[in-house]
């Protein structure tokens, strides 16, 4: 892009603008002083030299009265003609009243007559009637001579004077004017001296302009550009992102003024600016948390939605499963003792009762599972009442504890909740330990440690807290996710049917608690049931979806810590 010309710049520059304002001010004034005292010096020279010229002219027309009185022309005329070569005299010469020429410094002018409208004449003349008491400036003249050089000339009337009449023979005692002295200098030697101090006021007034200027310059460029052009960075950085750039404050004019409120203004926005970002970090944390738990919300949900339909279908399926189960049951019994009452002994009838005790044990094992089957589905109401956290563990641990001397596991019990009183059903409480004992007890099938826990909630003192501890297998993490899934399970076939966690699941979400999981291969596994001490409202999916989510989620968070 070609460069832009010096009067786009002027025009689109402040300081530019200012300077060539200030400088055409200071020429203005220099142009007008120079004229002023060009004025004044003219003037001044012309009334020294028309002074001059006068004091010559009375000097020489009192020098001659004497002859003229006696008539003595040739005096007169030596006197006119050695006045005449004085220096810087152009000419001398005396007019008498009918415009001749009486007297001359030039011998070939004696006897010419002037028209008295020529300009010897001008200052008596130009009226109808001559002036009686014309002034100097009436009497005098500048002209140009034909030589080109400037001419002053003076006029002086000779008037008649006392005794003029009485000696002269020539003029009447009624006249006023005589005759006319005109005397005319050169002011070449004037004009050179005035045209030299011209000049060199000239000179002088360009060097101050000179110098002015460059203080114009000077004072312009550190004044005003300097802090203009540092606004001007420090707004189009400021427009590029840089918050914290600023304005040094060196002054406490306008241009300082309008740097302090434009540093101000970087302050504030970058004030706003962190403020801005700090709550869009807040902002992006929250939604990122929000999302978290919406995303267990909705994985409970569906938890929820899946319980609740195999929760019905189970109920179908145990009830229509229970009677038949009953009647094979009772009817293997009966045929049992009518075989070792009427069938003799043998290897016929041992094989008989084989068969008649995998029938019986079969069917216990299929009434097993229909009574899971049945508590899983049992989504009605049940009785609340304030029960003892402790007695009700000391129940399921003397439920539990032949199994636990068979499988060589050792119980640990840390009570450590003074206020055990619960509000909540506690023979489901109960039946929540013991699925959670049984499944710890199945996770080491070499023999370990059993550990019951109970404690005040540290979040929440309106809650409890009762954990399961074992030190077995744990839980693989490309299964956590789906433990509480009816009918899954990592174990033998024969071992269940994986029930036993779902219905934890159901009954805690049924008190307004949730479960917590905290597992890590090889290290085991621990359960804390999260329970209310008094729950404020009945049991409804949509609620205790909500409950359990924050639960599982901190469950999958410490899984992962381990």
């Amino acid at each position: 892009m070609a460069s832009s010309s010096w009067p786009t710049r002027i025009r689109s520059s402040l300081s530019a603008r200012l300077f060539v304002v200030l400088l055409g001010a200071v020429l203005l004034i220099l142009l007008g002083n120079h004229q002023i005292a060009n004025w004044i010096r003219t003037r001044v020279v012309q009334e020294e030299v028309l002074s001059g010229a006068e004091r010559a002219s009375t000097f020489l027309e009192g020098s001659l009265l004497t002859e003229m009185a006696e008539n003595n022309r040739q005096h007169i005329n030596d006197a006119i003609r050695s006045l005449g070569e004085g220096p810087d005299v152009v000419g001398v010469r005396i007019y008498n009243k009918r415009g001749e020429v009486a007297f001359s410094s030039d011998s070939a002018e004696l006897g010419t007559r002037v028209d008295m409208q020529a300009e010897a004449c001008f200052a008596c003349h130009e009226t109808e009637l001559p002036l009686s008491s014309p002034s100097i400036e009436d009497l005098s003249q500048i002209h140009v001579h034909e030589a080109g050089f400037r001419v002053l000339r003076l006029i002086t009337p000779i008037r008649n004077r006392q005794g003029c009449a009485d000696t002269c023979h020539v003029h009447d005692q009624d006249d006023t004017v005589l005759g006319i002295l005109d005397v005319q200098m050169s002011l070449a030697k004037t004009d050179a001296a005035m045209l030299r101090a011209e000049r060199s006021s000239l000179a002088i007034g360009v060097a101050i302009a000179l110098l002015l200027g460059a203080a114009l310059a000077f004072i312009v460029h550190r004044g005003v550009h300097q802090p203009t052009r540092q606004l001007i960075r420090g707004t189009e950085a400021l427009a590029a992102g840089d918050l914290d750039i600023r304005i040094p404050e060196e002054r406490t004019d306008e241009l300082g003024q309008l740097a302090d409120s434009f540093n101000r203004m970087a302050g504030s926005l970058k004030q706003a600016n962190d403020e801005l970002r700090n709550w869009s970090d807040t902002l992006a944390e929250r939604v990122r948390d929000k999302t978290q738990e919406l995303a267990a919300i909705h994985k409970q949900m569906v938890q929820v939605e899946k319980t609740s339909s195999l929760g019905k279908m189970a109920a179908t399926v145990a009830h229509e499963l229970n009677n038949p189960l009953s009647g094979i049951l009772t009817c293997s019994r009966l045929v049992a003792r009518k075989v070792e009452r009427e069938m003799p002994p043998g290897e016929a009838r041992e094989r008989t009762l084989e068969n008649l005790e995998l029938i019986r044990s079969e069917s216990v094992r299929c009434g097993n599972i229909v009574r899971d089957l049945l508590t899983y589905a049992r989504e009605g109401t049940h009785e609340l009442a304030p029960e003892h956290l402790h007695s009700l563990v000391d129940h399921a641990i003397s439920l539990m504890g032949h199994h636990m001397q068979l499988s060589e596991v050792e119980l640990q019990t840390d009570l450590a909740l003074e206020d055990d009183e619960v509000v909540c059903d506690g023979e489901q409480i109960v039946q929540s330990l013991l699925a959670l004992m049984i499944n710890a007890i199945e996770a080491m099938p070499e023999g370990g440690s059993l550990t019951l826990t109970t404690g005040s909630d540290p979040t929440d003192d309106r809650f409890v807290r009762l954990g399961v501890a074992d030190i077995g297998s744990g839980i693989p993490p490309e299964v956590r996710d789906r433990i509480f899934d009816p009918f899954f399970s990592t174990k033998n076939e024969t071992k269940g049917v994986g029930l036993g966690l779902a219905v934890v699941f159901g009954i805690v979400r049924r008190h307004g608690g949730e479960i917590l999981v905290d597992s890590a291969p090889g290290k085991g596994t621990t359960f804390t049931l999260r329970l209310p001490r008094q729950p404020t409202r009945p049991y409804r999916p949509e609620f205790e979806s909500v409950a359990v989510a924050a639960g599982s989620g901190t469950a999958a968070r410490r899984s992962d810590e381990s």
